[in-house]
């Protein structure tokens, strides 16, 4: 229900005239970044929309939304895009609350401009995928990249 609904909506607003007020470096990537949004909240809040933990927006907005691949000049816009919808649910009334929601997502989007590297990338520590079993020997250096040996580093974790 959830996915249909939150499509749903991002959709009608992509065609609003909100959307349209937007910057117009951001309006292509509209409906990934919801998408992306929608998405990373509802794999911590299993209720979302209909509600939401604290802490749940600022968790996704620093930790998740900064990986999204999004062109440089767009990414500092994310968070203005989500608000921006937040704002447009409580005022179709979808969501009463969207508009405290909103509120947060604008005080945490100083921490998640912090948290993006010029030129793109997030600075914090990278996510390193386990290395293939069949690609090292225990005694080799770990193919993830590392530096440490694959016995010590991505050998229990394949």
């Amino acid at each position: 229900m959830f996915d249909n609904r939150w499509d749903n909506w991002s959709g009608d607003f992509a065609e609003s005239f909100a959307a349209d007020q937007l910057d117009p470096r951001v309006r292509g990537c509209v409906s990934e970044i919801l998408s992306h949004f929608g998405q990373s909240v509802r794999l911590i809040d299993r209720d979302f929309p209909d509600e939401v933990s604290s802490g749940t927006f600022a968790t996704v907005l620093t930790e998740q939304m900064p990986r999204l691949a999004l062109p440089e000049a767009t990414r500092p816009l994310a968070p203005e895009v989500i608000a921006q919808f937040l704002e447009y649910l409580r005022e179709t009334g979808r969501v009463g609350e969207a508009a405290d929601w909103a509120a947060q997502i604008r005080v945490i989007a100083r921490s998640y401009n912090e948290r993006l590297k010029p030129g793109g990338g997030v600075k914090g520590v990278p996510i390193r995928r386990p290395a293939d079993v069949s690609s090292a020997s225990r005694n080799d250096p770990c193919p993830c990249g590392s530096g440490k040996k694959y016995k010590k580093c991505c050998m229990g974790r394949a």
